[in-house]
């Protein structure tokens, strides 16, 4: 088949809330040089999802429950799936689905011979923050992809882990290999901070299975492996062979939905919804909520990380995630509300990175309210929806330029952001997505894909590390871990 020529033909599974916002709008905008000719998704899910899907016309497929699974395909989904790949003639596959099956569904599509593009993290699975086994399966789970795809020369497989694409995070990496090239000093260290303010009522952190907690995986397993792969991304150019770390360690802490409802607890709830609208709400006991949560995921997690040379401390970094934070929400229930974006969610993310006695930058991105893409006053501002501004300090004797110098977003992205623009995370997401279509046309090599699977290891191996440690904690166990690196 000659992709020059030939239009791509697109599979895509998993239609949840990040596909609807990311790739259904992608596909359909692109239409002129992808088609999109079929969606699956679940079948309890079907009347949404074909509401959702009227305009775009594709094929649609539904998991009935019976054939639901995790650890391998159910040989009648898999029958159906490959029907579609011969069918539609499929040549790209977007894996858009819950954390716990995408590795079921990427080695389906590597033994297809697909391209894929895969959603963050690599895997997770239930109870990996209280099972130290499954925890380590994370970086074994990679490994055994890594060695498939290696093997599969003339497809690509890539992680769309947007961070890696964004022009503040472009310029940073290009700031600090500028500086290791004029002095040879590593980033000494990084202080890495994301909060998403989802404030969920204690019931909902029982029932809800969007990014959830009941399953036994929290924040890390959500939006945590991007800052989980952003900083060995952004570190790594820093060092020379003498001083390139051959270890990692981690100790992490976190809090749990029971530590959660000891800060908030259901006394409070009442006082400040109101007893009656509360309760109208609430399902459990305080005791019922004692025994479901015991063994629920992280809500927050805060991890210190160590980068070693030689039993030598090159890096330090922080890693600090969570979801309990500053909000928007005054509602009781999320019935009906959009979890991805909405229910009075608010990013704040912030880098502060040191490199030595010669550079520091910092990197800050504060919203104040819910995304409304209506009202585009004062987006650009601090608490705007698409603030993002870099603070550049250097040592100007030593390595000259600027002894200060402030970067907005709107500087490093010109010709993307606009009042058209969907905000400059949703933008570096396009990229990630157009630079799989330009594979798929053969215009770009797999060399020079950003974000190629096999460029991933670090994050993989950190995030297991996390995990490994979070588990020990919660066994009273000693929770710093360390991984000599190959």
């Amino acid at each position: 088949m000659d992709l020059k020529k030939s239009k791509i033909n697109i599979l895509l599974i998993g239609c949840g809330p990040h596909a609807k916002r990311i790739y259904v709008p992608l596909l359909s905008k692109y239409k002129n040089r992808v088609n999109v000719k079929c969606i699956v998704g679940i079948k309890e899910k079907e009347e949404d999802i074909n509401h959702f899907l009227k305009s775009l016309n594709c094929g649609t497929y539904f998991i009935k429950e019976a054939h639901m699974s995790y650890e391998r395909l159910h040989p009648f989904v898999e029958k159906k799936l490959d029907g579609f790949v011969k069918k539609y003639d499929i040549n790209g596959v977007i894996i858009s689905t819950e954390p716990l099956t995408h590795v079921m569904y990427s080695k389906w599509a590597l033994k297809k011979n697909l391209s894929i593009l895969l959603d963050k993290p690599v895997s997770t699975y239930q109870e990996v923050s209280t099972k130290a086994n499954l925890a380590k399966k994370i970086l074994t789970d990679y490994d055994d992809l890594a060695k498939i795809y290696k093997n599969k020369t003339k497809i690509s497989f890539s992680l769309m882990s947007q961070r890696r694409f964004h022009p503040a995070f472009k310029k940073i990496k290009k700031l600090i290999e500028d500086c290791y090239k004029k002095t040879n000093c590593p980033v000494t260290s990084i202080q890495s901070f994301h909060c998403d303010g989802q404030w969920r009522m204690p019931t909902e952190i029982v029932e809800q299975i969007y990014h959830p907690y009941c399953q036994g995986y929290g924040k890390c397993s959500h939006s945590g492996y991007h800052f989980f792969d952003i900083v060995p991304f952004l570190i790594n150019p820093s060092y020379s062979k003498d001083k390139l770390y051959d270890e990692v360690t981690a100790y992490s802490t976190v809090v749990r939905p029971l530590d959660f409802l000891q800060q908030l607890n259901l006394t409070d709830y009442e006082k400040l919804f109101g007893k009656k609208l509360f309760n109208k709400h609430n399902k459990f006991s305080k005791k019922d909520y004692g025994k479901l949560m015991e063994n629920y995921g992280e809500v927050d997690a805060f991890t210190n990380l160590e980068f070693k040379n030689k039993d030598k401390t090159i890096t330090l970094a922080s890693i600090n995630l969570a979801h309990n934070g500053f909000a928007q929400r005054d509602w009781v229930t999320a019935k009906g509300r959009d979890l991805y974006k909405g229910n009075g969610r608010v990013r704040q993310e912030t880098h502060i990175i040191q490199q030595g006695p010669f550079q520091a930058i910092h990197y800050h991105s504060y919203q104040s309210k819910e995304v409304n893409p209506n009202k585009n006053q004062g987006l650009y501002d601090v608490g705007g929806e698409y603030h993002l501004d870099l603070y550049v300090f250097r040592n100007t004797k030593m390595i000259g330029g600027k002894t200060f110098e402030k970067i907005s977003v709107k500087d490093l992205n010109k010709k993307i952001m606009s009042d058209k623009s969907r905000g400059h995370q949703e933008d570096a997401r396009a990229k990630g997505f157009l630079e799989f279509v330009e594979f798929l046309e053969g215009k770009r090599k797999r060399k020079d894909m950003t974000s190629d699977f096999l460029t991933h290891r670090m994050g993989s191996l950190i995030t297991s590390l996390i995990y490994k440690s979070i588990v020990s904690q919660y066994h009273n166990k000693n929770a710093k871990m360390g991984i000599k690196i190959k």
